[in-house]
């Protein structure tokens, strides 16, 4: 892994890391215009990155061929660690953010619960996968059909996002 931490800001660097994994997965999803990658390579420069991959793909232009632009970009994630993943791990990625936000409390449970039924409906099916997308679908429709009942069905939602998370291995935020 090759980086340099430039400024010496360790929570902008982490921070910068996690929004090109979050680019990574938007990508990965078709969600992330690939012309927009060079501009997010020089604010991430900016931020204290520093990957030759970063800096090369900094020095594009939107209007660059877009294959290159993508292999400089996949190149500079394999740099700092955190290669673009595949569709299927870029679902699961964004199914656990919502998990995360939820638990966070900076995403709604209704809405959060949503993007993880959403999300799960694209995984590749198992029980696992099933299960999920059978929890969540009960959770958003009894939300909706029961709005007396809505504190505890966001309870509900919230333990949910906490066993999904633990179930993938991820911690809950504080």
């Amino acid at each position: 892994m090759i980086f340099l931490l430039l400024s010496g800001r360790s929570e902008d660097y982490g921070a910068s890391v996690d929004r090109l994994r979050r680019v990574a997965v938007m990508l990965a999803l078709g969600e992330q215009p690939v012309e927009e990658l060079p501009t997010i390579a020089a604010e991430s420069l900016e931020d204290g990155l520093d990957t030759p991959g970063l800096r090369e793909l900094a020095g594009l232009s939107r209007r660059d061929h877009p294959a290159d632009i993508r292999a400089l970009f996949a190149q500079a994630m394999e740099e700092l660690g955190s290669p673009v993943p595949d569709t299927e791990e870029a679902w699961r990625q964004r199914m656990l953010w919502a998990a995360r936000a939820m638990v966070a409390g900076t995403l709604r449970p209704y809405n959060a619960s949503n993007e993880i039924y959403w999300c799960a409906c694209h995984l590749e099916r198992t029980d696992t996968v099933t299960g999920l997308v059978d929890q969540f679908t009960g959770l958003w429709s009894t939300w909706e059909d029961w709005p007396d009942e809505r504190a505890a069905i966001e309870r509900d939602m919230l333990q949910a996002a906490a066993e999904l998370l633990h179930r993938y291995g991820s911690q809950p935020p504080k």
